[in-house]
């Protein structure tokens, strides 16, 4: 009796090993890891950053308004709104499908109101941490819309996560925002968005000069290539608390 037309299993065809059911994606991995306590200045111009990743920064300081300093472990500062100073560095993900993590520690100085981190080009717009809207707010995470309320800027560090997770699984972003208190879920939101690159101290305008110049103080910019979950941002501040204070 001939058997049915269907799956025949024979030599050549192997099951086992390559099929998992319940798979689980790959915790994120850290691409980038921008930190002022890995330097005793302002980066080189063109060297590569001194963390995680290999990635190369722009730094143009012609006006000389940003600043390293010792304080909290290392820290970049910007003491005024020149518009030619500035650090550039970071990966590409504007892609709508990228997933990521970005990961800052900052603080509002009296001075100048404005953007703090931005993308790295006009288009598409981001913004992380500081906005001058206002009296100047922070905790502010733009990509498309506006993700999780804000509150006035008050010259205490800051610790935020940006979170979109590159798919159309509902909320497809996220904020996390800390202080004293830890890590709590700021926002959600529908809308996608992502970054080119990433600019520190104003939003760009052309590849020397930015626009909405904030001053404030940076500790450090971390990025990953996928959504860290609530206890790995908890591992995150729980790693950095005391350095900035808390």
């Amino acid at each position: 009796m001939a058997l049915p037309p269907g799956i025949k299993i024979g030599p050549g065809i192997s099951i086992g090993g390559g099929i998992d059911i319940g798979w689980t994606p790959p915790d994120p991995i850290l691409v980038l890891n921008l930190d002022a306590a890995s330097y005793s200045a302002v980066p080189v111009n063109g060297s590569v950053i001194a963390g995680t990743g290999g990635f190369t920064i722009t730094t143009l300081n012609p006006g000389g308004s940003m600043s390293w300093d010792p304080a909290d472990g290392g820290i970049f500062r910007k003491t005024s709104d020149t518009d030619t100073d500035f650090l550039e560095f970071g990966p590409d993900f504007s892609a709508t499908t990228s997933s990521y993590t970005v990961m800052m520690v900052y603080r509002s100085q009296p001075g100048a109101l404005g953007r703090l981190l931005n993308a790295g080009t006009a288009s598409p717009d981001w913004l992380l941490g500081l906005w001058g809207s206002g009296g100047g707010v922070q905790d502010v995470f733009f990509n498309n819309t506006f993700v999780g309320p804000t509150e006035s800027a008050d010259a205490t560090w800051q610790f935020i996560w940006a979170t979109y997770n590159g798919s159309t699984i509902s909320p497809i972003s996220k904020s996390y925002i800390a202080d004293s208190a830890g890590p709590t879920l700021n926002g959600t939101e529908t809308n996608n968005g992502g970054f080119d690159g990433l600019r520190l101290f104003g939003r760009y305008s052309t590849g020397t000069t930015s626009t909405e110049v904030p001053t404030a103080d940076v500790g450090l910019v971390k990025v990953w290539d996928g959504v860290l979950k609530p206890a790995d941002i908890q591992a995150q501040w729980t790693t950095y608390k005391t350095r900035f204070g808390y």
